[in-house]
């Protein structure tokens, strides 16, 4: 007996007049294997490529980064949060500011869609949440190497501390979308569940990491 394709099975389909051509046509297109995302559209959605073991061991490199940024003078104090100190912070403040910004929000994130779904793996909530904290890290060593000193009295708005402004901005902002679509792959949801989900979880871990680290820091 002779295989067939599915592509084969699609056109023979149109040939025999029980789907029409328009019809054939998308069911193609579906079928096509997609392209792997190059450039700016792997910097915005690169968790289709990377996830899992990987995704996880590039999240533990960051964590690794951020505490050695931290001997540079930048706080992680929060999920969402890095400011300028005048001096380095201990090193078990450092770690634990990475804890809570990087396992707790992924437990956070897993656990809302071990809810709705059964079949979701934490090692992979883990690896798209560290990965998806590069923009804060960059936006992090941006703030230690070119931050200017804080002038005496009040604080005058520079040229210089407002690009440094609109950069950390654009970190931020890169750093929630790739969170959301390190979300969408990871949890497999869709729709409302989806986008207020991830809304109320954003707001989630930075709540309770700021509360972790008032008790614990």
């Amino acid at each position: 007996m002779m295989m067939t394709t599915p592509d084969e099975r699609v056109r023979a389909l149109v040939r025999d007049n029980v789907i029409k051509p328009a019809e054939g046509e998308r069911l193609l297109a579906t079928m096509a294997p997609r392209p792997p995302r190059r450039g700016w559209r792997l910097a915005l959605d690169p968790f289709e490529r990377f996830g899992g073991g990987v995704a996880c061991a590039a999240g533990l490199a960051l964590a690794a980064l951020s505490v050695a940024i931290t001997r540079l003078g930048v706080r992680f104090d929060g999920f969402l949060d890095l400011h300028a100190t005048p001096d380095a912070i201990p090193i078990r403040t450092a770690l634990l500011e990475q804890v809570v910004a990087w396992p707790l929000p992924a437990l956070l994130f897993w656990a809302y869609a071990r809810l709705l779904r059964r079949r979701v793996r934490l090692i992979d909530f883990l690896g798209v949440t560290g990965l998806a904290r590069a923009p804060l890290a960059l936006a992090a060593l941006a703030l230690a190497l070119l931050a200017p000193e804080a002038p005496a009295g009040a604080p005058r708005l520079t040229p210089g501390l407002a690009a440094l402004a609109v950069a950390a901005t654009l970190c931020l902002a890169w750093f929630l979308t790739l969170l959301y679509q390190a979300f969408k792959n990871a949890s497999g949801l869709r729709g409302a569940a989806l986008v207020a989900g991830f809304i109320g979880l954003v707001l989630a871990s930075e709540i309770l990491s700021k509360v972790a680290l008032a008790h614990l820091g």
